[in-house]
Formats: C-alpha cells, sequence, structure tokens
C-alpha cells in the first residue's frame, strides 16, 4: 500500500497533508478501487478531504462496489465532510450497485443533518433499492424516528410497498419500533 493511502488507512491526518503537499499522487487507488478522498472523507478529515478535493481528486470517484466517497460520508455520519464533498460538485444522486443513494444511507444511520443537505438538491425522495426499499423504509426499519419524521415533512410516501410488499409501516412494527409505528400511523 502507498504511504497516502497507509496514513489515511491509520487516521494520520497530519501526515496525510504532509504527503498531499509533498506530491503524493491523489488519485491512486487500493485494489479495491478506494481513493485517498474515499479514506479521508468518511474518516471526518476535513482538511485532509478539502485538499485532497484542491489537489484534483475526483470527487466522484467509484470503488470497485460503486461507492463513491458521498456515500460513505453519509453512511460514517460525516455531515461536514459530506457538505465539503457536495461543495465540490459531488452528485447526491448517485446510485451503488445495491441500489443505495446517500440518501438510502443517511436514512438507513438517522443522520438528520445529511438528509437536510440532501434535501436541498430536490434528490428523488422515494427511490427504491433493489429490493424496493426506499430511505424512509430504512429510517423506518432502523427505528430512527427523527429521521422518519424529517422524510415524511418533505414528501417521502410511507405508502409505498418493497419487492416483498411491505411499507415502511410494516418494517417498523416487524421490529417493534413504537415511536416510529406511531409516528407513521399519524
Amino acid at each position: 500500500m502507498n504511504k497516502l493511502l497507509e496514513a489515511l488507512n491509520k487516521n494520520n491526518e497530519n501526515l496525510a497533508i504532509e504527503l498531499i503537499n509533498s506530491g503524493e499522487n491523489v488519485m491512486q487507488r487500493d485494489p479495491t478501487g478506494v481513493t485517498p478522498l474515499h479514506l479521508a472523507s468518511k474518516l471526518g478529515m476535513v482538511k485532509a478531504t478539502k485538499l485532497l478535493l484542491e489537489k484534483g481528486a475526483e470527487v466522484d470517484a467509484l470503488n470497485m462496489d460503486g461507492v463513491s466517497p458521498l456515500h460513505l460520508t453519509a453512511a460514517r455520519e460525516k455531515p461536514e465532510t459530506f457538505a465539503i464533498l457536495l461543495t465540490y460538485g459531488a452528485d447526491p444522486r448517485k446510485i451503488e450497485r445495491d441500489g443505495w443513494t446517500p440518501l438510502h444511507w443517511a436514512g438507513f444511520r438517522g443522520c438528520v443533518p445529511v438528509i437536510e443537505q440532501l434535501l436541498k438538491y430536490n434528490i428523488e425522495l422515494n427511490l427504491g433499492d433493489n429490493d424496493g426499499w426506499t430511505p424512509l423504509h430504512l429510517a423506518a426499519q432502523q427505528n430512527h424516528p427523527e429521521a422518519v419524521k424529517v422524510l415524511l415533512k418533505a414528501g417521502c410516501d410511507p405508502n409505498i410497498k418493497s419487492v416483498d410488499g411491505q411499507t415502511p409501516l410494516d418494517l417498523a412494527i416487524s421490529q417493534n419500533n413504537q415511536v416510529v409505528i406511531d409516528i407513521l400511523r399519524k
């Protein structure tokens, strides 16, 4: 593994910045297609993320699973680096191989700050993944009442059924998520 990827994997932002400034290749990838930007942004490294982008890192680089840095920051609940990526033109509509968008990840994690950022981009709220699960399905199943409220207020349809016929309410009931059940029944 190259020095920059190694520094980022070890969560050593200061060394990573030093390596970037000394001319390390910001476009390199590990064997799975992960770039320095994937690592810095998902770890919440604000300075390294900005510097990588300033030095020409590809904001929408995809790893072998079709995952972008924006997906990872949503999955890791890193709203600050998420905002930086959006500022540099990251595509909030990008879809992973399994059908997940950054909004799916934010719903799954219940990360309201990321959901609120995404809502500014007029994205498709009711897009189902490969199993027909929408971000609202994920938030309901994972018991994230605040995320469910924000998604409903934004216009998510609580009646959409997944491929196997389940609504967000069905998923909340299956997990005995009473607060979410009450929200969805209003």
